[in-house]
């Protein structure tokens, strides 16, 4: 185990390309095809701006882990710029999740104010990630480059999932729960990558953080699947 520091990454030879990290390139794309699956099951789903904003976010993260996973791969080739993509999406796709879970909210003046915010911290979340991908030497360690998703999505996410989750599960109805449990899976991987706690060199923190990942988006979709149904129930009701 290795802790504070980073195992050298592993470099492989495949059609007489020199590659890089295969295990954080599996673990992305597996992530990704998982994303594009419940963004097509999302986009079946029962259609509100709820599932509507939902449906962006998974196709953006599915972007971002894949696009991230070649990052990995061909980081001989690319460098730090092959993390880029990755790095911008996953501000954005949190912005979606702001925007689904927001509305919920049943003080319209709270409601507003806060969705005005999601668009502000939006904007400087993009503007600060230019910002040092610019004036920022991320070689060799681009671990810095990664600051600014991570401290945006753990304020989208713990708010937007964990805490307006919870208070919806017991407000509103409880599929909303789904959420909560998945910042409760999710939240470990924000340690292990602060802390860089690394189990071995063919299992790093960004393979623990994709486990833990993997997980979150299966209890994503469950509350995704589980508040539209409810949603549609209302609808029915109300003819």
């Amino acid at each position: 185990m290795l802790i504070g520091s980073d195992f050298d990454k592993i470099q492989f030879q495949l059609f007489g390309l020199d590659l890089a990290e295969p295990i954080g390139f599996l673990g992305d794309v597996l992530i990704s095809c998982f994303a594009f699956y419940f963004a097509f099951k999302t986009y079946r789903l029962y259609r509100t701006p709820f599932t509507k904003n939902w449906f962006f976010f998974f196709v953006l993260f599915g972007i971002g882990f894949i696009m991230g996973g070649f990052g990995h791969l061909f980081y001989n080739y690319w460098g730090t710029p092959g993390k880029y993509i990755g790095w911008f999406t996953g501000i954005i796709y949190v912005f979606f999740i702001e925007q689904a879970m927001l509305p919920f909210l049943k003080n319209v003046k709270i409601k507003n104010t806060l969705l005005l915010l999601s668009r502000f911290k939006l904007v400087l979340a993009f503007l600060a990630q230019v910002y040092v991908v610019l004036t920022v030497d991320l070689y060799p360690d681009y671990s810095f480059g990664m600051k600014v998703p991570t401290i945006n999505s753990t304020l989208g996410l713990v708010y937007c999932l964990g805490v307006l989750g919870y208070l919806f599960s017991k407000t509103t109805h409880q599929s909303f729960a789904n959420f909560y449990y998945s910042v409760l899976v999710m939240f470990p991987a924000v340690i292990i990558q602060g802390l860089k706690i690394n189990i071995s060199q063919w299992f790093d923190k960004n393979d623990a953080s994709h486990l833990m990942v993997f997980i979150g988006l299966f209890f994503y979709f469950r509350g995704v699947k589980e508040v539209s149904s409810y949603q549609k129930s209302l609808s029915n009701n109300g003819k």
